[in-house]
């Protein structure tokens, strides 16, 4: 576990910092956490990479919040943290939950030795600007621009140029 004392708005509510040891307390996830079901072999495989850190927000058993990151090193710039995805359940909302991930999970950046941490979000997620603003981060003065690559199995060299 993480934080031992809960922030004033989610006094039930722990934060762990998962590990293959407490793997199993993504047995029971509040259903709107993930965009998807947890499968048993991607979170083995998220979890066998160092570079990876997944936080989770548990209240009364079940996971009510996650966030995950990555941590990653390019030939001309130190180690830093993407963090990927934020992921509050709705009936637990507004109660601090995602700032206290965000935190857990820039503070295993930090550990780790990351110089600087990102994170990106649609323009109209009013929310999640607010939490990251909230939490610390400067939003950058160009605005970028997402492009997709689908690489389904079947036609990976079909979508290539």
């Amino acid at each position: 576990m993480l934080d031992p004392e809960p922030g004033a708005g989610a006094p039930d509510i722990t934060i762990h910092l998962v590990d293959p040891a407490c793997a199993s307390l993504l047995d029971r996830v509040d259903d709107d956490v993930f965009d998807h079901a947890v499968r048993p072999e991607l979170l083995r495989e998220f979890l066998e990479s160092s570079s990876n850190v997944l936080v989770v927000a548990v209240a009364e058993g079940l996971v009510v919040g996650m966030a995950t990151g990555i941590a990653y090193v390019h030939p001309d710039k130190p180690l830093s943290l993407f963090i990927n995805e934020v992921g509050v359940s709705a009936r637990h909302r507004q109660r601090g939950i995602g700032r206290r991930l965000v935190v857990a999970v820039l503070e295993w950046a930090c550990a780790r030795g990351c110089v600087e941490a990102w994170v990106a979000t649609e323009g109209g997620n009013i929310a999640a600007r607010s939490l990251y603003l909230s939490t610390g981060a400067v939003q950058d003065e160009e605005p970028a621009v997402v492009y997709v690559y689908p690489l389904s199995q079947g036609s990976r060299r079909e979508n290539l140029p």
